[in-house]
């Protein structure tokens, strides 16, 4: 389908108005703590708001509705488990990140452990992040082929480009503006696609949920089977949700940068836990949308619906068949919008890492300000040209086993690192020869998993463990095998734990 000239031009104003707001704030970059760290003056609710956009991509824009439109709300089970984390993200982690007054979170981890601790954190994260942001624009461009007939090297490119320029010029302070004009875009998608299903004659709200709950869509207990981890059981799902999202709260630079971006520890609490209420809502809507779909679909038969698939292909379909001209495009740059939150703070987060970890560290040491201002700047561009160039690669080559290849990548750089940071942040005891054993049996054990899911192990070798599963037992192993083998090593000197512990912690 061509784009209609309507939509045209409501996503040009989406990309102009986003544009707009980088160049807005190009003037107040005049230090790294401006650019890095949005000068520490952002509003508590705008962080906040900022971390939601982050968390909604464009896959969950998508993939929410197309499963709960192809079965129930029980995947929403992982995202239940944040306000858990996010309690402990604003009364633990938070409070040390602003005391410690570090621009990276790995810096933390030389002074608690070693440099080589810290590298090994960087270099996972570092890819990490590349292949998200290629990975995340690559597969933006799929159903924005589906909606408008735009070719995905146009999109990978157009989006990338627009991506890459906002945040260059505008820094931090430009990231967390647009994640919250953004917010409010891809919101308004969910809801006009709520209000359209609930005002088509002969569907409405009533018919809407005698049909869901007949069809038992609003289910969210999942297999309550016990089966040591072999299932996507309710177990396997909780386990899942909670020790991701601790580790996004312990170990994520964008996390880390946003506890620092507002005034005060009290503001860096309300941020994280205004992220982790709101982010409830906002996912149940993207399953409501789902569920909306499934009951419009079922009086508004279309056989084009019934041959489909992939149930992620469901939305960008109503979209584009169901919703007038201006609205329909309000919501491809929603689509658009849940991208660029993703990519942008992934950007902004990597050129940080790369600028305090690697140029100030190693490369480039005891320069003035100015100096690593410019190399933000130039590693922001950098990041950009990764992924977009990740992006092409991917989707001219690799398109075909993304899936595997994504979630193989995702697997390795788990790398325990939640486990890494908690055992630094919750025991004094531990050290660097100890965490160094906990590491190496880490790396072996997420290996042996992430190989056991490809079903690349020698016949009879490979794990039964669901593939959910290989987060959470990377991190145990980190933690656990890392502070019984520290038990084996001196006590660490009392300047590696001074200040760098939960238990000696000193507030700001």
């Amino acid at each position: 389908m061509l784009l209609r000239t309507g939509d045209l031009i409501t996503i040009i104003v989406y990309f102009v108005f986003t544009m707009g707001i980088g160049f807005w704030f190009m003037r107040r970059n005049k230090s790294t703590d401006d650019y890095f760290k949005g000068g520490g003056k952002i509003p508590f609710w705008a962080a906040g708001m900022s971390l939601l956009a982050t968390a909604i991509s464009s896959i969950s824009f998508l993939a929410y509705p197309g499963i709960a439109y192809a079965s129930d709300w029980s995947l929403i089970v992982p995202g239940l488990m944040l306000p858990f984390a996010a309690l402990i993200g604003a009364f633990v982690f938070a409070p040390f990140y602003r005391a410690s007054r570090f621009t990276s979170a790995y810096e933390y981890l030389e002074g608690r452990f070693s440099p080589g601790v810290r590298m090994y954190a960087v270099v996972l994260y570092l890819i990490q992040q590349v292949w998200r942001l290629g990975s995340v624009l690559y597969l933006l461009s799929i159903p924005i082929k589906l909606m408008t007939g735009v070719e995905p090297f146009w999109v990978i490119l157009v989006v990338g480009i627009c991506t890459t320029v906002y945040c260059f010029v505008g820094g931090l302070e430009a990231v967390i503006w647009t994640d919250v004009v953004q917010t409010f875009v891809l919101l308004s998608g969910g809801l006009i696609t709520v209000l359209i299903v609930f005002f088509t004659p002969g569907v409405g709200p009533g018919f809407v949920f005698d049909t869901a709950i007949e069809n038992h869509k609003f289910n969210i207990t999942a297999n309550t089977d016990f089966t040591w981890f072999t299932e996507k059981t309710i177990w396997v799902l909780i386990l899942y949700g909670l020790v991701q999202n601790v580790q996004e709260h312990v170990s994520d630079q964008i996390k880390v940068q946003r506890y620092c971006s507002v005034k005060d520890e009290t503001a860096a609490k309300r941020a994280v836990m205004f992220n982790g209420i709101l982010c409830i809502p906002v996912w149940f809507l993207f399953m409501f949308v789902g569920t909306c779909l499934y009951a419009f679909y079922k009086v508004k038969v279309d056989p084009t619906v019934a041959g489909i698939e992939n149930p992620d292909e469901v939305f960008p379909h109503f979209i584009i068949t169901q919703m007038p001209v201006g609205l329909s495009g309000l919501v491809i740059a929603a689509v658009m919008a849940a991208a660029m939150s993703t990519l942008s703070s992934s950007m902004n987060s990597s050129a940080t890492v790369l600028t305090v970890d690697i140029v100030k560290r190693y490369l480039a040491p005891n320069r003035d300000d100015h100096y690593y201002l410019n190399i933000g700047k130039f590693m922001t561009a950098l990041g950009g040209v990764l992924m977009i160039v990740t992006a092409l690669v991917v989707s001219k080559y690799l398109k075909e086993a993304f899936l595997p290849i994504s979630f193989f990548i995702t697997s390795l750089t788990f790398g325990g690192l939640g486990g890494l940071f908690c055992i630094g942040f919750f025991s004094t005891r531990a050290n660097a020869r100890g965490i160094a054993i906990g590491l190496v049996a880490t790396v072996a054990v997420t290996i042996y998993l992430a190989l056991s899911d490809r079903q690349i192990m020698p016949e009879g070798w490979n794990s039964p463990t669901h593939n959910f599963m290989i987060g959470v037992f990377s991190n145990f192993v980190a933690f656990f095998v890392g502070l019984f083998a520290s038990l084996l090593f001196a006590k660490p000197p009392e300047s590696k734990i001074r200040k760098a512990t939960f238990w000696t912690l000193e507030k700001e």
